[in-house]
C-alpha cells in the first residue's frame, strides 16, 4: 500500500513519542530542500513568575508559575557554551571520521525513484525530475528547482502525481516546524505553480483535477477538504471529526479506485470510502468505530481488503468482502497472523499481498496469493534488523522490491517474484568484523524480553569493553534498528550495542504493546533492568562502562531507569526525551494530551491513573542520590515535549544531586555531569543532516570524555 499500511500502524499508536511516522515513512521522494518558510518563534506557554524556589518533595505537582522559562533557557544556553568546549576537540576527530563514514554508507545510496505510468520521477541535487521510462539522459525535464524557488532548510514528505500527469501536488515542511505546505504544480509548456495550500498533512488526487487533503492544526488533523484547479477553482469541507482522540488522513487504494479518509485512535478506527469517478458524492461509511477494532482498507476486483485487529486471537488479520457490503459481519477471513508476530508493512499488488513480518527476533516476507489464498513464507538473512519497501511500487508489478539494514550494516537491496516465488539478493552485504548475538532477558514477572547484541569479533575482555544500551518502549513502535554510521564507527571502535526490545514496544506484536502500556508502563521499567543485568552477567561490560540512550517516549524508561536503578549506569544521552508525563498528561491545553490517554491513562479522571503516573514519572521521582551523567538534546520548537518540562528536569536533578553531595560530604565523589542542550529552532522531527551530524558527534563526544575514551 506504498508504505502508506507502515504509516497507519504507526500513527495509531504514538504522538508524543515521536513525529508521526508519514514524515519519515509516507512518502515517495525525500529531498533536502532550502525554503523561505519561516521558522516558528517558540512561545513560552504559562510561565507566569520570575523565580523558581522548589523545595517540594518528589512526586509535588509543581505549579508552572514558580518559572521563570526565558531565565532557565538562557541559563542552559549559556552553559552549554562553556561545557561543549571541554569536547571540541573529541567531537572534531569524530565527526571527520563519521564524514568518511557517511558518504561511503549513506550518500553512496541512490534517491527513490517513483515510476507513474509511462514516466518516472526522481530527486537529485535539491530538483526533482521526470524522464520517460525506457528514454535517454535527454529526455529528463525539470519540474521543480529548489534554487529557482529560493526554498531553504525545508524537506519533501509527500509527492502525488494526477491520473493524467498534469498535476504534481507535493507537500514541504520546514525543519524548525512541524506544519506543512501543499505546492499544487501544474504541467505545461513549463511547469507552474498553481496554488499553494497551508496547514496540510496528507492529500491525495481523485480525478485529474481534484485533490482531497487533510488540514493539521497543532499536530491535530479533523478536516477533510477537496480542491479543484480546473475550470472552477473553488475548495470544500468533505469531513470533520468531533473526536478529540482521532487523526485524519487521506489514501488512494492502489488501483485508484477509491479513496478512503481514515479517522484513527490508538485504539479504533473508522474508515469512509470515496470513489474516485465520483468525488463530489458523500463518502460511504465501511464500519463505524468500535473500541479495540483498527482496521485500514485496500480494493481489488470489487472485494475490500481489509487489515483489522477484528476478532480472536488479537492480532492482525486480513480480511475481505464486496463493495456495497461493508458492515464487520460480512468480513471474511483471509489470513491471521501468529501469534507475537509483528506487522511491519504490507504491499498490496494486483493478485498477491506481501506482509513483512518480524517473528522471534527474525525478518519474514509472507506472501499470500489472492488468487488461491496460499500463502509462501520466506525467512529473509539472519543478519537482517529491518526493512523497507520500495517506494510507490507498480500495482501490476511482478516483483517487490526492498531493502534489507541492520544498525552496522547499509541498506541492500532484494526483489522477490511474485509468480517464480524467488528471492534474489542484488546486493550483497559488507563484510564486517561483527558479531550478532539474540537475547532473552528474564523480568520480574518470568516474561523473556528479547535483546539484540552487536559486538566486534576481534574484541577481547568484553567486560571491560563500553557498552551502548537502547531503549524505547512506547506506542507498540519497534526500537529503531536501520543503518547509522556512527554504530559502525563504534562497534570498529570496541563499543558494545545492546537493543532491548521491553514491553511498550511493538516487537512482538500487539499483544507485547498492550502489556506495556497504560497500568502496565511499569513492566517496560522491569523489563529494562533485566536486560541490562544480563548483560553484565553475561561479561558484556560493566555498570561504570554502560551508556543508555533513548528518544521521545524512550525518556521515560531511562529517566525511570535513573531514578530506580542509577548504580546500573554510567552515562545517559536522551534527545527530545518525554520526562514530565505527569504534569504533560494533567494538561489538556497541550494539542496532544487527549490523545495520548490511551497510552498513559487519564489521571484527571482517575485517581489511580494519578498514582500510577506518579510512581514511575522522571520529573516525580527525582530524589538526592548518585545519578550517573546525562545529555539531553532539545528543541526550541518542539510541540511535542514542551521544552518548560525539560528545563524543570535538569534543574530539580542537579539540585538533587547537591543535596546528595551535601549529605555524603566526602571528598573524591564523582560529581555527574548534567548537560541540557537546547537546539535554537528544530522540532521533534528529524533535522536536516548538518545539524544531525553535529548532534551525534556532540553526543558521541560526551560518551566518550565520561568514559575516559580518547578517540584518534
Amino acid at each position: 500500500m506504498h508504505r502508506t499500511v507502515k504509516s497507519f500502524l504507526q500513527t495509531l499508536k504514538f504522538s508524543v513519542g515521536c513525529c508521526r511516522y508519514y514524515f519519515n515513512h509516507n512518502y515517495e521522494l525525500v529531498i533536502a530542500l532550502c525554503s523561505q518558510i519561516k521558522p516558528q518563534e517558540f512561545q513560552f506557554t504559562k510561565c507566569l513568575g520570575n523565580s523558581w524556589n522548589n523545595t517540594d518533595s518528589p512526586g509535588h505537582i509543581v505549579p508552572r508559575r514558580f518559572f521563570s522559562c526565558k531565565d532557565l533557557l538562557k541559563s542552559e544556553q549559556e552553559n552549554w557554551k562553556v561545557t561543549s568546549a571541554r569536547y571540541i576537540d573529541t567531537a572534531e576527530r569524530i565527526k571527520k571520521k563519521l564524514e568518511v563514514m557517511y558518504n561511503k554508507y549513506t550518500f553512496s545510496m541512490s534517491s527513490p525513484v517513483i515510476r507513474f505510468g509511462d514516466c518516472v520521477y526522481f530527486e537529485e541535487n535539491g530538483c526533482i525530475f521526470r524522464s520517460k521510462a525506457d528514454g535517454d539522459e535527454g529526455s529528463v525535464e525539470v519540474l521543480l528547482s529548489t534554487e529557482d524557488l529560493g526554498f531553504h532548510d525545508a524537506i519533501i514528505q509527500r509527492i502525488r502525481i494526477s491520473p493524467d500527469q498534469r498535476y504534481m501536488a507535493t507537500s514541504i515542511k520546514s525543519s524548525n516546524s512541524e506544519e506543512s505546505s501543499c505546492i499544487v504544480t501544474k504541467f505545461e509548456k513549463l511547469p507552474m505553480v498553481e496554488h499553494i495550500i497551508p496547514n496540510v498533512f496528507s492529500f491525495e488526487w481523485a480525478t485529474n483535477d481534484v485533490l482531497f487533503y487533510t488540514s493539521q492544526k497543532n499536530l491535530v488533523c479533523h478536516k477533510v477538504l477537496l480542491a479543484t484547479f480546473a475550470n472552477r477553482k473553488h475548495a470544500e469541507l468533505v469531513y470533520a471529526e468531533q473526536d478529540p482522540r482521532f487523526f485524519v488522513d487521506i489514501y488512494c487504494t492502489k488501483d485508484r479506485r477509491f479513496l478512503t479518509i481514515n479517522s484513527n485512535s490508538k485504539t479504533s478506527s473508522e474508515v469512509w470510502l470515496v470513489e474516485c469517478s465520483n468525488p463530489f458524492n458523500s463518502p460511504i461509511l465501511i464500519q463505524q468505530r468500535t473500541k479495540g477494532v483498527i482496521y485500514h482498507v485496500e480494493h481489488r476486483n470489487d472485494e475490500l481488503y481489509i487489515l483489522t485487529t477484528y476478532g480472536e486471537p488479537a492480532e492482525y488479520k486480513l480480511m475481505k468482502t464486496p463493495v456495497g457490503s461493508y458492515g464487520m459481519e460480512n468480513w471474511q477471513l483471509v489470513y491471521t497472523l501468529k501469534e507475537k508476530t509483528k506487522l511491519i508493512d504490507l504491499e498490496m499488488f494486483r493478485d498477491h499481498c506481501v506482509m513483512f513480518l518480524k517473528h522471534d527476533g527474525h525478518l519474514y516476507l509472507n506472501v499470500i496469493s489472492l488468487v488461491s489464498h496460499s500463502v509462501q513464507s520466506i525467512k529473509l538473512p539472519a543478519w537482517a534488523c529491518a526493512f523497507e519497501s520500495e517506494s510507490h511500487p507498480e500495482y501490476n508489478a511482478s516483483t517487490c522490491y526492498f531493502q534489507l539494514t541492520s544498525p552496522i550494516q547499509p541498506p541492500k537491496r532484494f526483489a522477490y517474484t511474485l509468480v517464480e516465488n524467488h528471492l534474489v539478493e542484488q546486493e550483497a552485504p559488507i563484510t564486517i568484523n561483527c558479531h550478532t548475538l539474540r537475547l532473552e532477558a528474564k523480568s520480574t514477572d518470568e516474561i523473556l524480553v528479547p535483546i539484540t547484541v552487536f559486538y566486534n569479533t576481534n574484541s577481547k575482555e568484553l567486560h571491560r569493553k563500553p557498552l551502548l544500551v537502547h531503549v524505547y518502549g512506547a506506542y507498540g513502535i519497534d526500537l529503531n534498528m536501520s543503518f547509522k554510521a556512527e554504530k559502525l564507527m563504534l562497534i570498529e571502535d570496541g563499543w558494545i550495542l545492546a537493543y532491548c526490545h521491553v514491553r511498550g514496544g511493538g516487537e512482538l506484536g500487539l499483544s507485547w504493546h498492550k502489556d506495556g502500556c497504560m497500568h502496565n508502563k511499569l513492566k517496560g521499567l522491569h523489563d529494562l533492568k533485566a536486560c541490562i543485568m544480563l548483560l553484565h552477567e553475561l561479561g558484556f561490560s560493566q555498570p561504570k562502562y554502560t551508556a543508555l540512550t533513548g528518544s521521545s517516549a524512550g525518556g521515560v524508561l531511562a529517566g525511570a531507569l535513573c531514578n530506580a536503578d542509577p548504580d546500573l549506569i554510567r552515562a545517559v544521552v536522551l534527545q527530545a526525551p518525554f520526562l514530565d508525563v505527569l504534569n504533560t498528561m494533567l494538561d489538556t491545553d497541550l494539542p496532544l494530551t487527549i490523545e495520548e490517554q490511551e497510552e498513559w491513562g487519564n489521571p484527571l479522571a482517575d485517581e489511580k491513573y494519578m498514582e500510577y503516573i506518579k510512581s514511575y514519572c522522571p520529573y516525580h521521582n527525582i530524589k538526592p542520590q548518585a545519578y550517573p551523567s546525562i545529555l539531553i538534546t532539545a528543541y526550541e520548537n518542539d510541540q511535542r515535549i514542551p521544552l518548560i518540562g525539560l528545563l524543570r528536569y535538569v534543574h530539580k536533578l542537579r539540585k538533587a544531586e547537591r543535596d546528595h553531595a551535601r549529605s555524603m560530604n566526602k571528598k573524591g565523589n564523582l560529581i555527574p555531569n548534567i548537560i541540557l542542550n537546547v537546539q535554537a529552532g528544530g522540532s521533534h522531527c528529524a533535522p536536516l543532516w548538518e545539524d544531525s551530524l553535529n548532534e551525534v558527534t556532540s553526543h558521541l563526544a560526551f560518551l566518550y570524555k565520561e568514559f575516559g575514551l580518547e578517540r584518534e
